[in-house]
């Protein structure tokens, strides 16, 4: 067999790679990872090969870049299989086709959360050095996901399209540390619908928060009234603190949901302190409820200035990743445009109404409205590979 194989060649190999995400599923904050169904399809040139055809059993033979999905997981379906394909002009080239569907890991950036944006990527790299091999976008074929599958969809809002990075880095498992292995990060982007923490953590918080002001309408005289009420709304504050924190990684860095409930945490336990502190104030009725007033007053202050400047970083953070993300999908577009043409805005729009459709309940019987099957034409994935 060995006799067989074609000689080898030290040349350095430029292989081509295009992935579609068929299908996004569950984006596990807590875990770091999602769910994906995604086709991978990688070509390279086969000069020994043009003007000739041969079968899947005998590609496995030539020259293969060795291809991995680094950031893998598990996977319930893996099957890989190759053809040969040649050009108008009878250039020969191996295409690789891989099927995976499972889990993948994902380092989730959540310094922003609940307002976070989060990409979703494959690490594809190569068990061949850089000195061998170069992984690059597709520039002829397109990488495409189809948001109309996508399962997570009352969590999170998946932008339609894919973005590609291309780098060099080296491998920890890798006896020689100073190799370099070639990498392509393929994502999509997903941003979290906030609505959920906003009404139930963030809303609930602020009326906790604003409550202790009520606090100083019990007398001054009565301290431990005031107390007892800020003791409450003090713990009361941690409680909602840990609701908080089950929703995200045990991380090290404050995300701005906790750093909005701590300011309620503080906020409530300033109120408390003042109102033991001005209890010592008794020797003097008319400078102990002056200094009550001002300080009523300035809690207020301080309450409004923080919840003005914190909806206005959010406002203007959201503005800004907004204009990003559009740039990327203009970007994205108009590469689209240039390989598939016009017919592929037209089958783009078309995918997005197959919206799933809710399912309608009567009083008398139940109507299911049937869903109608995605058009994925516009992933440009043969029937075979389906």
């Amino acid at each position: 067999m060995d006799s067989q194989l074609p000689p080898l060649n030290n040349k350095k190999k430029h292989v081509y790679v295009k992935v579609v995400f068929l299908k996004v599923g569950e984006i596990d904050t807590i875990k770091e990872n999602f769910a994906a169904d995604v086709f991978i399809q990688a070509r390279w040139r086969e000069s020994q090969l043009d003007n000739t055809t041969v079968s899947e059993k005998d590609l496995s033979q030539f020259w293969c870049p060795r291809l991995l999905v680094h950031n893998v997981m598990d996977a319930s379906k893996d099957r890989t299989w190759r053809e040969l394909v040649h050009d108008k002009g009878g250039a020969a080239y191996v295409v690789e086709k891989r099927r995976i569907k499972g889990h993948f890991s994902e380092k989730l950036e959540l310094m922003d959360f609940p307002f976070d944006y989060q990409s979703l990527s494959l690490q594809i790299t190569s068990e061949l050095p850089d000195s061998k091999v170069a992984i690059h976008e597709d520039n002829k074929e397109i990488s495409a996901i189809n948001v109309t599958c996508f399962v997570d969809e009352q969590e999170w809002f998946l932008y339609d399209y894919v973005e590609s990075v291309q780098e060099v880095s080296t491998k920890e498992f890798s006896a020689k540390k100073h190799i370099q292995f070639p990498w392509l990060v393929v994502g999509c982007c997903a941003v979290r619908r906030a609505g959920f923490f906003a009404w139930n953590v963030i809303l609930i918080m602020t009326l906790i928060s604003s409550i202790s002001l009520a606090t100083f309408a019990v007398d001054r005289s009565l301290p431990q009234n005031r107390l007892q009420l800020s003791i409450t709304l003090m713990l009361t504050s941690v409680t909602f603190k840990s609701v908080a924190s089950a929703n995200i990684p045990k991380i090290s860095y404050y995300t701005h949901l906790d750093r909005y409930v701590l300011f309620g945490l503080l906020f409530t336990y300033v109120v408390c302190i003042w109102h033991a502190v001005i209890s010592r104030f008794t020797y003097d009725v008319t400078l102990g409820a002056l200094l009550d007033f001002w300080a009523f007053m300035s809690f207020v202050i301080v309450f409004i200035l923080f919840h003005t400047m914190y909806g206005g970083f959010i406002a203007v953070q959201y503005l800004l990743r907004q204009k990003e993300v559009r740039a990327k999908e203009v970007k994205y577009e108009e590469k689209a445009l240039k390989l598939l043409g016009s017919t592929w805005k037209s089958n783009r729009q078309q995918n997005k109404r197959h919206k799933r459709r809710p399912i309608r309940m009567s009083r008398v019987r139940a109507v299911i409205v049937p869903e109608p099957e995605p058009d994925v034409t516009f992933l440009m994935v043969d029937k075979d590979d389906m």
